[in-house]
């Protein structure tokens, strides 16, 4: 069973935050092992910037990305499908 927690903070506009949700289940249901996974997001400290993290069975993966607000749910799916294949090399090690 795969129990995800989404942290959306910045993201005033509920259809996008929505999305952001939904892409962040699907690729993890899609594509995760079994486990807790998290992933958050939220504005950074550098104006313009996002701040991206998972916490996923080897550990957490952060990043860190200038983009508009309408495209972060393309970006999130592209960095989180980047994560787990990182995941998944990290746990046969």
């Amino acid at each position: 069973m795969i129990d995800i927690d989404v942290q959306i903070e910045g993201v005033s506009d509920r259809a996008g935050a929505d999305a952001i949700r939904q892409r962040v289940r699907r690729v993890l249901q899609q594509i995760a092992q079994p486990g807790e996974w998290r992933v958050t997001v939220s504005p950074s400290e550098t104006r313009g910037q996002w701040d991206l993290g998972m916490r996923a069975p080897s550990g957490w993966h952060f990043a860190w990305f200038n983009e508009a607000i309408e495209s972060l749910p393309d970006l999130i799916e592209w960095k989180l499908r980047e994560f787990l294949e990182l995941d998944r090399r990290l746990l046969r090690n």
